[in-house]
C-alpha cells in the first residue's frame, strides 16, 4: 500500500471509530447521484484509487479486515490495476448482474461473520431510496445501519471548493421546448399521480427542463442544482442564485434560496433518483414525499424533431473528430513519428475543441494493442506508443451548443499501410456483423432491449465470442441516459424517437480489444405497420482492411455499401 493511500485508508478509520461505527459505505456517486463524478469529490476515488465511473466500495474500522471494491465487467482490469496497492479487494460483479447489489451482498455475508452485530454507516446524500433498500434487504438483521449526513470519507478529507460554471441557455426549438411547453407535459401526469409537487435531482433532467447548460462539472452539460415542479411552475434553488443566469434564459424561471416545501405538501420523487437525505428534508418541512413514476424520462428520452436536428449536426462534427484522430494516427506512424495513446487523447480533444464543442462527454479511451482489452481504458499512457500494425480502440464523445451528449468507437489497424492479420480480421468482423445486426434491425413495437441485445450478440456468440458490458444506452443531456437500456437485464421496450447506442466488442486479455459503437433511432417501418426501423445517427468510416469479406453474406455487404454512401452525405 502506498504511503499516500495508507495515510488516507488511517484517517478514515480513525473518524470510524470516533462515530462508533464498525464500517461505512463508500457510495461512487455524488450529493447529485452522478455518474460522472469530479475526481475531487470523488469519496470512492480518494480512497481506493479507482477512478471508473460505476463502482463501490466498503470499509471496516479494523485495520486487519480488508476493504472491498465492487466493479462490472468494463472495469475489472483497471479495478485490479489501481487497487494493487491498497486495502481493497476487487469483487467482480457477473454480467446481467447490478454491481451494487453484489456490493450490498458481499457486504451482508462480512456482517453476519463478525461476533456481534455491526454498526454500518452510509452516506444519505449520495444513497438513494432504492439503492438503501436493497442494502436493508442484503443485511436483514445482521447490521445496524447508520445514517451519515457527512461521510466518514468526507469528514477525513476535509471540504472541497465547487467551482461554479458559466451557465448557456438553449434555443427551445432544439432543446425540447419551452418551459411552459415542458410544465404543460408533465401536468397530467402529477394529477395521475396525486401529487401537488415533483422533485428533480438528476442534473441532466434539470438542464433539459430549463432549457440551461453550464461546464462546471467534467463530462457533462449540466450545472449544480435542485428543482421543485408544480403545475404552473419551476422553483430553481441554484447556487450563486438568479445572477448567474444568462441572456435568453426562460422567463417563467423562479430561482429560489431554498425550496419552497411545506407542510401539507405531497411531493413526488422517484426511488432510484432521490436522495435518502432529500427525503428527510421534505419531511422535515412536513411535506410528504410520495414515490411516482419519473414523469421526466420518457419526454426527455423521446427526441423533438428540433433536437434531432441539433443531435445530427453534433453526430456529424463528432464523426469528422473520429477520422480526424484516425488520420492523425496513421499519419505520424507512416511517418515514423512516435505517437502515444496520450497523444491521440490529446488530439481527440483538440479536435472537439476546433469544431466547437464545449467539453469531453466521458474521459477519452484511447487504447493501442492489449490495453484494447480493457473495456472501459480511461488512462491513455504517455509512454505507450502506438505501433504499426496493432489495434487501436478509440471510444469518444463530446458536447457542441445544445449540450446534447455525442458517443462513438472505432477500432482500426495503426498506419495506412499495414494489412490486418487473419485474428484481427476474423474477431472485428464478428464485432461488425453485430453491429450490422443491431442498425439494420426491423422491431415490432414492444421490442425490449434484452431482445434487442441478443439480436446483436448472435453473430458474436457464432465466432464463439462475447463481451462483458451491455450493448446500448439511451443518449441525451448525459451519455447515459435512460430509457432505453439495451442489455441482459433491458426488459423496457426500445420506443420510436429515441437516440441510443448500438456497441458490441470482443476483448481478450493480452491480445487486446474490438469496439464498434454507433448512435440510432427507430422510425416506422414503411409499409409494415406495427414494426420500427432501425436507423443510424452517426457515420465515421469503418476500416475495410479488417473486414473478411468471406465471412459476410449478400444482406451485409449490402448494408456496408449503403452506410459508406449516407457516410458521404453526411460527411460531404
Amino acid at each position: 500500500m502506498s504511503a499516500e493511500t495508507r495515510a488516507r485508508t488511517a484517517l478514515v478509520r480513525a473518524e470510524l471509530q470516533a462515530a462508533g461505527l464498525d464500517a461505512c459505505l463508500v457510495r461512487g456517486t455524488d450529493r447529485f447521484l452522478n455518474e460522472y463524478v469530479p475526481r475531487v469529490d470523488s469519496t470512492r476515488t480518494w480512497l481506493t484509487g479507482f477512478d471508473g465511473s460505476t463502482g463501490e466500495a466498503f470499509l471496516p474500522a479494523l485495520e486487519s479486515l480488508p476493504g472491498l471494491l465492487s466493479v462490472d465487467g468494463r472495469y475489472e482490469l483497471q479495478a485490479e490495476d489501481q487497487t494493487a496497492e491498497t486495502a481493497f479487494e476487487v469483487n467482480h460483479v457477473p454480467l446481467g448482474q447490478s454491481v451494487w447489489e453484489s456490493h450490498c451482498q458481499r457486504v451482508a455475508t462480512w456482517a453476519r461473520a463478525q461476533a456481534s452485530r455491526p454498526r454500518l454507516g452510509y452516506p444519505s446524500r449520495r444513497c438513494d431510496e432504492k439503492a438503501l433498500r436493497v442494502l436493508r434487504d442484503a443485511l436483514a438483521e445482521d447490521a445496524e445501519l447508520v445514517a451519515c449526513v457527512e461521510s466518514p470519507v468526507v469528514r477525513a478529507r476535509g471540504a472541497i471548493e465547487e467551482v461554479p460554471g458559466l451557465i448557456r441557455a438553449v434555443d427551445p426549438a432544439r432543446g425540447g421546448g419551452t418551459l411552459r411547453e415542458k410544465l404543460a407535459r408533465i401536468r397530467g401526469s402529477l394529477a395521475a399521480a396525486g401529487v401537488d409537487a415533483f422533485l428533480v435531482q438528476r442534473l441532466d433532467a434539470l438542464a433539459w427542463l430549463t432549457g440551461l447548460r453550464a461546464n462546471e462539472l467534467p463530462y457533462q452539460a449540466t450545472f449544480r442544482g435542485v428543482g421543485l415542479i408544480t403545475p404552473e411552475a419551476l422553483a430553481l434553488a441554484l447556487p450563486g442564485g438568479a445572477g448567474r443566469l444568462p441572456q435568453g434564459a426562460d422567463p417563467g424561471l423562479s430561482v429560489v434560496a431554498e425550496l419552497p416545501l411545506q407542510a401539507g405538501l405531497r411531493v413526488g420523487y422517484v426511488r432510484s433518483a432521490t436522495s435518502v437525505s432529500w427525503l428527510d428534508a421534505i419531511r422535515a418541512a412536513g411535506a410528504t414525499p410520495v414515490a411516482i413514476p419519473c414523469p421526466l424520462s420518457s419526454l426527455m428520452a423521446t427526441k423533438s424533431a428540433g433536437e434531432f436536428e441539433a443531435m445530427r449536426e453534433a453526430f456529424a462534427r463528432a464523426d469528422r473528430v473520429m477520422e480526424g484522430a484516425i488520420a492523425f494516427v496513421n499519419q505520424r506512424v507512416d511517418a515514423g513519428e512516435r505517437v502515444t495513446e496520450a497523444d491521440l487523447a490529446a488530439q481527440v480533444e483538440a479536435l472537439f475543441k476546433e469544431l466547437g464543442a464545449h467539453g469531453l462527454s466521458f474521459k477519452v479511451i484511447a487504447a493501442a494493442g492489449a490495453n484494447g482489452a480493457h473495456i472501459h481504458y480511461s488512462t491513455p499512457d504517455p509512454e505507450r506508443a502506438i505501433v504499426a500494425g496493432e489495434l487501436v480502440l478509440l471510444d469518444m464523445g463530446g458536447y457542441f451548443a445544445e449540450g446534447y451528449a455525442t458517443d462513438l468507437t472505432r477500432t482500426w489497424v495503426a498506419g495506412s499501410q499495414p494489412e490486418a492479420d487473419p485474428l484481427q480480421r476474423e474477431r472485428y468482423t464478428r464485432v461488425l456483423q453485430g453491429a450490422m445486426a443491431g442498425m439494420s434491425a426491423r422491431l415490432p413495437v414492444g421490442t425490449s432491449g434484452q431482445q434487442l441485445d441478443a439480436l446483436v450478440r448472435a453473430p458474436i456468440w457464432a465466432g464463439g465470442y462475447d463481451y462483458r458490458h451491455g450493448t446500448g444506452h439511451g443518449v441525451g443531456v448525459n451519455v447515459h441516459e435512460a430509457p432505453p437500456r439495451i442489455g441482459t437485464r433491458g426488459g423496457t421496450p426500445v420506443e420510436q424517437g429515441q437516440v441510443f447506442s448500438i456497441e458490441p466488442g470482443v476483448y481478450l486479455e493480452g491480445w487486446g480489444g474490438i469496439r464498434i459503437e454507433n448512435l440510432c433511432t427507430l422510425e416506422p417501418a414503411p409499409g409494415a405497420p406495427g414494426f420500427l426501423d432501425m436507423v443510424p445517427l452517426t457515420f465515421a468510416a469503418l476500416d475495410e482492411r479488417l473486414i473478411d469479406e468471406t465471412l459476410l453474406n449478400e444482406t451485409e455487404r449490402a448494408w456496408l455499401d449503403r452506410y459508406a454512401a449516407r457516410r458521404a452525405e453526411v460527411l460531404a
